[in-house]
């Protein structure tokens, strides 16, 4: 690794880990590792705001400041007392600290972030001659604190706000799929954005604007304010030469995509789908129907079915009514013999239901819920 090379640490959903990895080494970051909550990566300042402006699949972007034992409050106190935090805030500037983790001294995230919060202000009374004011809500610089067992963490957070903010969402469906995890999916059913992509059961649009970004190259974070641009340590000439990189990265790289298509079976969520896709600006790129998934037709010959049907734990729906639906489905999709099904469900049994035999399948977290996405290959492929 270079001498001036940081190392950085994208976090993700759980069990995105391998498909951010892939990303990542796809947008040209050297020393990729996955690890059990995301991804390791290394490179130059401006790498780590660049994840945070390409990534589709981090949550978050953090650049590791220190890492040492404490087995409890007094000793955690103390290291945090001579780290020196007046290299990345000044007494002008708000802070935040976020804690992960507990051990069996220290019992609670709380209490983690409040040692860590009381030693900061100590150290900055001490070099600066007054203490910074902590802004839970919108700092200028957020540290995130993690400990494991009796190692602590710290790393600077470039994000701000979740990546999974995307600037595009006016208000959430019944059940809304996070734009992340949209994109991890969308990867792990192989789509590139050079084949049609259909989502017959598609609530607020989520899975189409994320193919729909990634087939015209555009920035998922071009929209957004990250927390490093409010860093004092952030130069003017990175600033600029940041600024020029996201101006360019809202540009398409291609002028048609092949079809975008979603359709839902009721008229709120084809409402909504409307709203989030006109607000993200990508209208002329994607169409919007109202259609029984049960009746669908695939918009074209061969392509990418990917979607995310009800499974009863976020929306009230009877087991016996969605195995119904997804032997219904099974039956209708798998029809055509040239389009790649993936379907991501939670519902036990949603497999045996929806019959034909899986191709491959990834089992990841929907939040707290283990969910699975099904993928089928196409007949033709199955010889």
């Amino acid at each position: 690794m270079a001498e001036d090379s940081i190392r950085y640490h994208a976090t993700c959903p759980r069990g995105c880990e391998r498909f951010l990895a892939e990303e990542l080494r796809e947008l040209g970051f050297a020393n990729v590792a996955a690890d059990r909550s995301g991804a390791f990566f290394s490179g130059d300042r401006l790498a780590g705001p660049r994840a945070c402006l390409w990534s589709r699949i981090a949550s978050r972007v953090l650049q590791p400041v220190a890492e040492f034992e404490a087995a409890d409050a007094d000793q955690l106190y103390r290291k945090c007392l001579e780290l020196p935090w007046e290299d990345h805030l000044s007494s002008l500037n708000t802070f935040a600290l976020h804690g992960i983790g507990s051990n069996v001294r220290i019992r609670h995230s709380g209490f983690l972030a409040l040692k860590v919060k009381d030693a900061l202000v100590d150290r900055m009374r001490r070099k600066v001659g007054r203490r910074p004011s902590v802004d839970r809500q919108n700092p200028d610089v957020r540290f995130v604190v993690r400990l494991s067992e009796d190692t602590v963490n710290i790393s600077l957070d470039l994000c701000g706000e979740s990546l999974h903010r995307r600037g595009w969402r006016m208000k959430d469906g019944e059940a809304p799929l996070k734009e992340t995890l949209a994109a991890a999916l969308l990867r792990a059913a192989g789509y590139t954005g050079r084949e049609i992509l259909f989502d017959p059961m598609c609530g607020s649009a989520t899975i189409l604007i994320e193919a729909a970004e990634t087939a015209l190259g555009l920035a998922p974070g071009r929209r957004l304010e990250f927390g490093f641009e409010r860093w004092p340590t952030f130069p003017k000439v990175l600033r600029r030469e940041f600024s020029s990189m996201r101006a360019e990265s809202g540009r398409p790289r291609i002028d048609s995509p092949p079809p975008i298509v979603g359709a839902d079976f009721t008229r709120q969520a084809v409402s909504l789908g409307t709203e989030h896709l006109r607000a993200a600006r990508l209208t002329e790129y994607v169409r919007l129907e109202r259609k029984d998934a049960r009746k669908a037709i695939f918009p074209g010959e061969r392509g990418l079915l990917l979607t995310n049907p009800p499974y009863g734990e976020r929306i009230d729906m009877d087991d016996d009514v969605l195995l119904d639906l997804y032997a219904d489905l099974g039956k209708r999709w798998r029809l055509w013999p040239d389009v790649r099904l993936a379907v991501f469900c939670a519902n036990p049994g949603f497999q045996k239901a929806f019959g034909g035999k899986v191709f491959r399948k990834h089992d990841l977290f929907n939040g707290p819920l283990k969910t699975s996405l099904f993928v089928y290959a196409p007949r033709a492929e199955k010889g």
